[in-house]
């Protein structure tokens, strides 16, 4: 009489759990750019939103005619003039007042935020720069969601921010974006 040879239950388990294992290595290490991608974008949305919220409040508590060349001073009746280094460092303290900031200034040499006037984290660790006043030439501009930047001269000065701060890719329009803020506010690409 013959017998029939076949694999028991604990060795068809063993063989599934090792494919298992070797499926979940193969998937994490195959797409990992474009989770971490999507992973980025969300990000830069909820900051955007965060970032448009405070110039919103800001406008609303800070200007007598609603727009960024009627913006006083806190605790001043004098306008601001956006050119002074004076005036930048008030806009700073505006945002600052009306986003989660921690308070952590970007001082050191990696941080994605060198060249702007006013450097802090916010508590999402996303870093975040502001410069006051019109630059002398047009800017390349990126918003979170597009795919291409936008060449234009704002009027009243630029929000840097980078999602995940530190850490790579560093890229503009991945991770990083440029606003430019004009009368109203945030300039948004037409």
């Amino acid at each position: 009489m013959r017998v029939k040879k076949a694999f028991t239950m604990a060795e068809a388990i063993l063989v599934m759990t090792i494919l298992g294992i070797i499926a979940t290595i193969m998937i994490t290490t195959l797409k990992p750019a474009e989770y971490k991608d999507k992973g980025l974008a969300i990000l830069a949305k909820k900051v955007l939103s965060e970032i448009d919220t405070a110039t919103t409040q800001i406008l609303i508590n800070n200007s007598s005619g609603g727009t960024m060349s009627t913006l006083y001073v806190p605790g001043s009746s004098t306008i601001f003039s956006f050119s002074t280094s004076t005036q930048n460092a008030n806009v700073g303290k505006l945002y600052k007042k009306y986003l989660t900031a921690t308070r952590q200034a970007c001082n050191n040499s990696s941080c994605p935020c060198n060249g702007y006037s006013n450097k802090f984290y916010l508590k999402d660790g996303a870093c975040m720069g502001i410069t006051a006043g019109a630059p002398s030439a047009n800017v390349n501009t990126w918003f979170p969601g597009e795919t291409n930047f936008t060449s234009m001269k704002p009027s009243h000065g630029l929000i840097f921010f980078d999602t995940n701060g530190e850490e790579e890719p560093n890229v503009m329009g991945k991770d990083q974006f440029l606003l430019p803020i004009n009368t109203a506010g945030i300039q948004y690409a037409d």
